[in-house]
């Protein structure tokens, strides 16, 4: 081999030794994010499953911890606290932990926005007004992780003592005042069925304010099931209209949940909570 071509293999050789040298660990650490993402929504499209569910709630939360940066999955794992918290998880203590954690999750995603850091930074106050005026400066960018954070939260909040519940009230308030504007439909009307939620636990609100919202979420999606089952468990149990919660959760309970399949797992286990409503009925209706 003459001194040119040896000193060419030798400069091929070095390339090559490098590039894999160089790229060993950052590829490995690349296809290990892969196989966690992918994972991930693997095992949350087939959440019907309650292992698969777990599963889902399990690797979301490993990427996550890899790639915070990632908000899109940050979402879905904040939403992935509240299902598993609502559908799944059985002992109070352990729900409690899921949606506190999807609520940090998405509050994070909130107060890192640009628009909410630049309004808390000049609005004059203390920190609560700063809070509430940077959710009321934001835009439809931040739309599902307000979502998820009133979800959790309210989700958290919703049998604790009515203290706790008052302690939040501005806060809560403003978001979901601020979801319905940013766009109503969203997730199923959902800012419609938190207001609903939300007064009918409220103390001293009026038990037609919650139903007046109910019945506009329900307009606005009447194929997700969940918001017919708050209506006949939260506001027909507290106004005493037993025919109506019985006509309302047979309804839940005889629709069919593949006609919006990228909820069809929220609706099956909707049919459940239904369910072991009618079961307790002659129980709620003493």
């Amino acid at each position: 081999m003459t001194n040119l071509n040896y000193i060419t293999a030798l400069f091929v050789i070095v390339i090559l030794f490098h590039g894999c040298h160089t790229g060993d660990g950052s590829d490995l650490f690349n296809k290990q994010e892969i196989h966690l993402k992918d994972r991930a929504l693997h095992y949350w499209d087939k959440r019907v499953n309650k292992n698969d569910a777990e599963k889902a709630l399990y690797f979301l939360s490993k990427y996550h911890s890899v790639n915070p940066d990632d908000l899109d999955i940050a979402i879905l794992y904040s939403r992935a606290c509240y299902f598993n918290g609502y559908y799944i998880e059985k002992k109070s203590a352990k729900q409690d932990s899921l949606y506190l954690k999807g609520y940090q999750i998405a509050k994070i995603i909130i107060y890192n926005s640009k628009l909410f850091q630049d309004t808390f930074h000049k609005t004059i106050g203390d920190s609560s007004v700063k809070e509430l005026k940077g959710i009321e400066a934001l835009d439809k960018k931040s739309i599902s992780a307000l979502y998820w954070c009133t979800a959790n939260l309210g989700r958290y909040l919703i049998h604790k003592p009515v203290v706790d519940r008052l302690k939040y009230r501005d806060f809560l308030e403003t978001i979901i005042h601020k979801l319905l504007s940013l766009d109503p439909t969203y997730f199923y009307g959902g800012g419609y069925r938190m207001l609903g939620t939300f007064y009918i636990r409220l103390p001293g609100s009026e038990l037609s304010k919650a139903k007046q919202y109910f019945d506009q979420a329900i307009q606005t999606y009447p194929n997700y099931l969940g918001t017919k089952v708050l209506l006949a468990k939260y506001y027909y149990t507290k106004s005493e209209e037993k025919e109506h919660f019985h006509r309302i959760l047979l309804e839940v309970k005889s629709a069919d949940p593949t006609l919006t399949p990228e909820i069809m797992p929220e609706n099956m286990y909707e049919q459940k909570i239904a369910e072991k409503l009618l079961e307790a009925e002659s129980s709620l209706f003493e």
